[in-house]
Parts: structure tokens; sequence; C-alpha cells
């Protein structure tokens, strides 16, 4: 594997960091000026980047642009490297370096921070609490025992109908009974 294609990979892996170390040692042991020089100039702008994220004064939007102008600039300049560069001393350059990997865990808190502040709102104006949300809910119930519908039955004097009996049962005979005159008839 030639140092172009190693390049080319670490590239494919937006390994940054990787290609600008591999370009410096390139351009040490061939003794080029060119690409010593571009280099330099692209790892200023990686670090430029990397502290506007660090700092977290660059869009997400702007953030992408500049990280795909340093790519684009990368990859110019590992196609004007000869072909026949070899990759011996370059192996133990790589740093699998995941670019913004590191950066942007604030970006992440503060997204997980909007996150839980807008499920609160939410709990508030519901009237639930987020406990209440996470409780377990007991959804078993035993019913209460089925009593039947009452009889509407009145009863005056000694000659009442119902008998309630020693085990709490109600027993109406309706049987032994007169038929009363209606007051309210007068009959």
């Amino acid at each position: 594997m030639t140092a172009k294609q190693t390049l080319l990979n670490w590239l494919s892996k937006d390994d940054f960091k990787s290609i600008l170390k591999g370009l410096h040692h390139l351009a040490d042991r061939y003794n080029d000026e060119q690409v010593r020089n571009d280099a330099t100039f692209q790892s200023g702008r990686l670090e430029a980047l990397e502290k506007q994220r660090t700092k977290d004064i660059i869009s997400l939007a702007d953030d992408h642009l500049e990280a795909a102008k340093i790519r684009q600039a990368l990859l110019q300049i590992i196609n004007e490297l000869p072909d026949d560069w070899a990759v011996e001393g370059m192996e133990s350059i790589s740093t699998t370096f995941m670019i913004g990997s590191k950066s942007n865990w604030k970006k992440y808190a503060a997204y997980i921070a909007a996150f839980v502040a807008l499920f609160a709102g939410i709990a508030e104006m519901t009237g639930y609490s987020v406990r209440d949300i996470f409780q377990k809910k007991d959804t078993t119930e035993i019913p209460g025992e089925a009593l039947p519908p009452a009889s509407k039955a009145s009863t005056t004097g000694d000659n009442s109908p119902a008998v309630i009996t020693h085990d709490g049962d109600v027993h109406i005979n309706y049987g032994e009974t007169q038929p009363k005159k209606d007051s309210t008839t007068n009959k």
C-alpha cells in the first residue's frame, strides 16, 4: 500500500489529524516544502475549527461547511502526492480521530437538558408529575361483593311483612298482609 492510498483511507474515515501527521511525516521524509506548507495551513484551519467547536461559537451548518472545505483541501493535497511515496513510518500515526466526536459533548448535553425541560413542562401543564409517569400503577382491582338491588317495601306496625333472619337475610312475606286503605284517596 502506498502513502497516497493510506492517506485516502484515513480521509474516508474523516481522520484529519492522522492525515496531517502523515503529510508532515512525508514532507520530512521526502524533503518537500510545498507538502509541509499545505499540511501546516490545513492543520491551522482544523485547529481553529476545533476551538470554535469547544467554545460553541460556530453553528452546525458552518461547522459542516468548514469541515467539508478542509476535507476537499486535504483530498487535493493527497491527489498531488507522487504515487511512489512509501508508507514506511506512517503505520503508527493513525489516531482514529472522528471529527467532532469529543468537542460536541456540550451540544448533546444541551439537547438532553432541553428534552428534560420540555418533558417536565408537559408534565406540569397536564397536571402529572414525572413521578406519576414513571410510577408503577396497580391495575388489578378486587371488586366489591355485588349486592342485588334492594326492594322498595315499607312496613308499619306489628304486621310487618319483612322478617330479618339471624344470618342477615331479609325475607318478605307478601301473602300474610292485608292491603291497606290508601290515605291519600280516602277510600
